[in-house]
């Protein structure tokens, strides 16, 4: 026999009523408030996404949010003016002003492009860069492997190093080891 809760009638109706409200509410992208969050619960998954507005797009399976888009991935937050999320929540496209916040180090660029099956973000623009504390690395194009917490730049890159700079084509630098090569 499953184990579940009991909830007296008068809660429970109130409860469902409100669930009911919200679930119309995000599909047919009616705003409710300040803010509208999608929880996702589950390993892996965006810990919340919240929005000024979120709709559900039903034709391309995918979640619509527009401004102040926020996604939590645990240790990693993504920002942005606008994003979609396929409706499992495992792919996220993002622009506008879009960045990637972990910890100290900010990633930003004019889109980003996330796979959580993959564990890695792709920022796009005409400039894209990194930075932390004594540390600024910017290109045409950066990926980034949050499992091995490495960085790929492609494309004009510049990066400076305290009072040391390097031009280049092609740069990774490692987080872990805090080394370009």
């Amino acid at each position: 026999m499953d184990d579940y809760e009991v909830i007296p009638v008068g809660k429970g109706k109130i409860c469902l009523l409100f669930c009911l409200v919200l679930l119309i509410a995000l599909h047919t992208g009616t705003r409710l408030g300040a803010a509208q969050t999608l929880q996702a619960p589950g390993r892996s998954q965006p810990e919340a996404v919240s929005a000024d507005q979120v709709s559900y797009d039903e034709q391309t399976g995918r979640y619509v949010c527009h401004g102040n888009v926020r996604i939590d991935l645990g240790s990693r937050m993504l920002l942005a003016n606008e994003a979609q999320l396929t409706s499992n929540l495992r792919t996220i496209w993002m622009q506008g002003n879009a960045r990637l916040v972990e910890n100290e180090i900010i990633f930003s660029g004019e889109a980003i492009y996330a796979s959580l099956d993959d564990s890695r973000a792709f920022l796009f623009g005409q400039r894209c860069s990194m930075k932390r504390p004594g540390l600024s690395i910017s290109s045409d194009a950066v990926q980034y492997r949050w499992d091995d917490r490495l960085v790929l730049f492609d494309g004009h890159v510049l990066m400076v190093d305290g009072d040391q700079e390097k031009a280049c084509t092609h740069l990774e630098y490692d987080l872990e080891k805090n080394k370009a090569s």
